[in-house]
């Protein structure tokens, strides 16, 4: 008996300590391959580079490298935003562009003809909808003739409430990236802001006239809704994550603030928001600074360990993990990733959304290594000299290869 309690005593002691070693081991190599990396890669001549890897299947952190300065993130920002959405309102929460009346349909004959008279004024109420199209337009039309209203005599209000009345956002570099800005307008159509002028237009086409003006005001409270198109936050996420478009991401943000119920709510007010959410997971708030929802400007810094601790939450604590992870680039197959670490370990393997700015490149997101661990990962490089962006993206990529293998 005494041999037996020997034996099993021994037994346990083995599955304590041999993954423990085995665990010692793979770090050791991480570190060490990691190491080299950062010591040998010529990106590194100038650039900065912060990195933090928790091995979330073995509840370790795998690797640190200036995981606690802080860096601009870039379109990594877009997964605080989208966490904070998916967080405060959920992926079936819709953007909705609504076509309201005050008035009422009175028939009347003129010239010998029956007429069906709206008598009153049509709001349009915005919601920046990002995706907004004229297919989207000829939906609503088609909504509104099937009311047989032949003439409008009111005035047609854009109701624009739902956001501050800026174009743009803070600290955007106007010339860092082309035509990736988008128009911040609670009323979009194909990304421009003409929807008033075309809706007018096509009402007139459609035999609609209309005797007023276009003008601007808030939806009165005994308005009739007449016509509407929804869209769900599950439809747009992937659109936003995996293409990272920056118009998407601002629009997620605004239908934040639209939670404080005040007319006209500013940016401040959407950020709330997503800094409550990040308060929430413990992070220090001199490590942490955001001014928009797409990364594009230069006024947001965060570090490695606080972008890691939101993947972290997201992948242990939020219910709606696997729809954020599969909206994400996925390595070698699609989105910003569709090109990049094909060939590799990591192929199929990093499900991460990728940043970039003038002087700063980050990827941040999930990988599965070959033992089958969850890898939650943040690599972020600022300085990055003019022509060392793809480098620097292949620093990045020889990093999740090694810690995919």
């Amino acid at each position: 008996m005494q041999t037996f309690r020997y034996y099993l005593f021994f037994l346990l002691l083995i599955t304590l300590i041999v993954p423990t070693k085995a665990q010692s081991n793979w770090k050791t190599i991480v570190t060490n391959g990691i190491d080299s990396l950062l010591a040998n890669h010529p990106v590194m001549e100038h650039a900065s580079c912060g990195i933090l890897v928790y091995d979330a299947t073995d509840d370790i952190i795998l690797y640190q490298h200036d995981q606690k300065k802080t860096h601009r993130p870039a379109s990594t920002t877009k997964t605080f935003t989208c966490a904070a959405v998916l967080k405060y309102l959920t992926s079936d929460y819709s953007f909705r562009t609504s076509v309201y009346t005050t008035g009422k349909i009175k028939r009347k004959r003129i010239n010998n003809k029956k007429m069906r008279i709206l008598q009153g004024d049509i709001f349009v109420k915005g919601s920046l909808d990002p995706a907004f199209s004229s297919a989207d337009m000829d939906t609503l039309m088609m909504i509104l003739q099937a009311n047989n209203i032949d003439s409008i005599t009111g005035n047609l209000y854009a109701d624009l409430s739902m956001k501050d009345r800026k174009l743009g956002g803070s600290g955007w570099c106007w010339d860092d990236t082309g035509d990736d800005f988008p128009l911040l307008h609670p009323l979009l159509l194909d990304k421009d802001t003409t929807f008033m002028s075309e809706f007018y237009a096509r009402l007139n086409a459609a035999g609609i006239g209309v005797g007023g003006y276009i003008k601007d005001s808030i939806c009165p409270a005994n308005k009739r809704l007449l016509a509407e198109k929804c869209r769900s936050l599950s439809e747009l996420l992937p659109q936003c994550l995996k293409t990272s478009d920056n118009r998407y991401a601002e629009a997620f943000l605004y239908q934040l603030g639209t939670m404080s119920g005040e007319p006209f709510p500013s940016t401040d007010i959407s950020m709330n928001y997503v800094n409550s959410m990040i308060d929430s997971l413990g992070c220090p708030k001199e490590e942490y600074h955001f001014v928009d929802g797409s990364g594009l400007s230069f006024y947001n810094y965060v570090t490695p360990e606080i972008e890691v601790a939101l993947l972290k939450y997201i992948y242990q604590l939020s219910d709606f993990f696997e729809e954020f992870k599969n909206a994400l680039p996925i390595s070698g197959i699609d989105g910003t990733l569709e090109n990049r670490m094909r060939g590799t370990a990591a192929e199929g393997k990093v499900f991460a959304k990728t940043g970039t700015l003038s002087g700063t490149n980050t990827l941040a997101g999930y990988a599965y290594s070959q033992n089958g661990h969850m890898l939650i990962f943040s690599i972020m490089n600022d300085g990055v000299t003019t022509g060392n962006s793809n480098a620097a993206r292949k620093l990045q990529d020889e990093i999740l290869d090694l810690l995919c293998k």
